[in-house]
């Protein structure tokens, strides 16, 4: 998940509601929920599309009361025209959005979660399973275990476009090079710090 920041001495109040990640909150939502409350943006799907997460003022704040969804402008087409599928979905993080919504003096949305940008890009591009490309496996495979994903193969195969096999022998591969780890008997895996280094030597790379 993937939220922008906003300058804490800025915050913006619209229809007193509260964007707490950055860009304004539609107007079309403000008049859908009509009454005041806290909002956190959330980006999903490589930022092609963005979840507004609502809470009232008074709420519990355990989790939003309203969830909209809509395509960001600029997102790739051919995965807004897919839509809103449940590996969207699966990418929402809600416990996150309320971390976020119960520090009011604080005006910022759920973490991305590390190299996000990097990540995705090494997932698109790879032609064949480098050691940076199997990095970004094992991160992509780490996130989609830790959202509580039940099936994060085949929503890897969704965002590689690669087939079910493939993806299956990438991910062994990934932990035959000590880039995923088990952690005791959780699902999934854990990227190790070495798939951190290399991902973020890949990133440092292109900054050049």
């Amino acid at each position: 998940m993937a939220a922008e920041q906003q300058d804490p001495e800025t915050p913006r109040h619209r229809g007193g509601s509260r964007d707490l990640a950055g860009p304004p909150v539609p107007p079309p939502l403000l008049e859908q929920v009509g009454s005041g409350g806290t909002w956190v943006r959330e980006e999903l799907a490589h930022g092609t599309f963005e979840a507004w997460h609502f809470f009232p003022h008074g709420s519990a704040g355990s989790a939003p009361t309203h969830v909209f969804i809509q395509p960001v402008a600029g997102g790739d087409p051919a995965a807004v025209a897919r839509g809103v599928t449940t590996t969207v979905l699966r990418e929402m993080r809600p416990a996150e959005a309320a971390d976020a919504a119960r520090q009011p003096d604080r005006t910022r949305g759920a973490a991305p979660y590390p190299l996000a940008e990097r990540v995705e890009a090494l997932l698109q591009t790879s032609a064949r399973p480098t050691e940076a490309y199997l990095a970004a496996v094992a991160l992509r495979y780490e996130r989609l275990a830790d959202a509580g994903n039940r099936s994060p193969v085949r929503s890897l195969v969704d965002i590689t476009g690669l087939p079910l096999g493939t993806v299956k022998s990438h991910i062994q591969l990934a932990r035959k090079r000590g880039l995923l780890e088990a952690v005791g008997a959780k699902a999934g895996g854990r990227a190790t710090g070495r798939a951190h280094a290399l991902v973020a030597a890949e990133e440092l790379e292109d900054g050049r």
